[in-house]
């Protein structure tokens, strides 16, 4: 039986042991992407905080920025429970609105009650301008979401930088992860209790024939479980049956879609109560590590103010408040912990997968696994040849009587 298993372990592992190596390669790279970006760039998320001020309200921030920036449209805030952290402005630059429109209003037809709640709510997306909250001076402005070589890094891990065809190949690749890993614990299990001293330690004062064979096979025991895991994880990512099945799994269906309260009637439409909705925010998740305050793109829906979730292991998964964008009234509230199993589960895949769900040191453990999996390809095919360069015993031969 374990003939069978080691040609399906070998065959698959030939076929994606290089996008494995590749996946493995660019995980090192984008395990601790924020740490390195904040290192290298310090001076955009730290300010030095002055004796005896305070933050300059959100609606000032605005309006100096847009003085410098006058085609820029405001998006939203994120503002950082630590003192020292910058207030991240997100903009988007545009044409100058014609003379007389409301600001949020392009013209046209009025937008129809009860129609637009779904969708029109969420905020757009555009640049981050990271600003001083104490002077309101621009620190500095940043047009991509992030640095070229993590972009190239994650291009990379994703799609091996060929579009829908590179998508196609990781998504195999992790599927193959998955059967690769389990036969290889299947091939691992000693068949006595006195060979598993040996399958659990590398040898290393043997020759470089037997260290090759323990880093491939003591290595990838230990590796096994977090690898499975990256794995399944990559394939709940990577296909949409896969995400199906969490919620068939968890019967419960998907909480997409939910609509988003509008903000009162007859409410000025020049008014964006920045503060007011961050004042809110801040009330109802005191202890919350930021408020993420976000004008939608429909200007008769309510603003939304976000916080990190407090479940455990769910700090990057966030509640959020709607609030009444002329008055900062509180209208609604969504939270994650309302969501579906199946979306929280699917929320979850992706922390798991890039190891944030316990913070640094689960990162710290991701990073591990993936260095010591970009020797697995490489000790693999060593095995894999120096088995089949094994010459061929030859059978003793007939010895001729006179």
């Amino acid at each position: 039986m374990k003939v069978f298993f080691r040609r399906i372990h070998l065959y698959l592992a030939l076929a994606a042991g290089l996008v494995f190596f590749v996946q493995c390669l660019t995980g090192t790279v984008l395990v601790f992407e924020e740490e390195i970006t904040h290192a290298l760039y310090a001076e955009r998320y730290q300010v030095e905080v002055p004796a005896g001020w305070n933050r300059l309200p959100l609606a000032e921030l605005a309006s100096q920025f847009q003085q410098a920036h006058p085609k820029a449209k405001v998006l939203g805030f994120q503002v950082y429970a630590d003192p020292a952290r910058t207030v991240e402005l997100s903009y988007r630059e545009g044409k100058a609105r014609p003379a007389g429109l409301p600001r949020g209003e392009r013209g046209g037809r009025e937008p129809q009650p009860g129609r637009g709640e779904r969708g029109k709510g969420r905020p757009e997306r555009g640049s981050t301008a990271y600003l001083n909250p104490y002077t309101g001076q621009l620190m500095t402005l940043q047009t991509e979401k992030q640095l070229p070589v993590f972009k190239v890094a994650e291009d990379l891990h994703r799609r091996l930088l060929a579009g829908e065809v590179g998508k196609a190949l990781t998504g195999l690749s992790v599927l193959f992860m998955l059967v690769i890993t389990a036969t290889g614990l299947v091939l691992w299990w000693p068949r006595t209790r006195a060979l598993l001293t040996g399958r659990l330690r590398v040898k290393w004062g043997g020759s470089g024939k037997r260290i090759t064979h323990d880093l491939h096979v003591v290595m990838g025991f230990y590796c096994s479980l977090f690898l499975f895991g990256l794995a399944l994880t990559g394939v709940i990512m990577s296909y949409r049956w896969a995400t199906e099945s969490l919620f068939w799994l968890t019967n419960s269906r998907p909480t997409i879609g939910l609509p988003t309260p509008r903000s009162a009637a007859g409410a000025p439409g020049r008014t964006v109560a920045y503060d007011a909705a961050l004042r809110a925010g801040q009330a109802t998740y005191r202890t919350a590590e930021f408020w993420r305050v976000s004008v939608p793109k429909d200007s008769t829906v309510a603003m939304a103010v976000s916080a990190p979730s407090l479940l455990p292991l769910r700090h990057n998964s966030l509640d959020t408040l709607f609030v009444n964008r002329a008055t900062g009234a509180v209208l609604g509230q969504h939270l994650y912990s309302r969501q579906a199993a199946g979306a929280q589960l699917r929320r979850l895949a992706k922390l798991l997968h890039t190891g944030e769900i316990g913070g640094v040191w689960t990162k710290a453990l991701a990073l591990m696994v993936t260095l010591a999996s970009l020797t697995f390809p490489v000790t693999g095919v060593l095995l894999w040849l120096r088995r089949t360069r094994k010459k061929p015993q030859r059978k003793p031969g007939r010895v001729a009587v006179a």
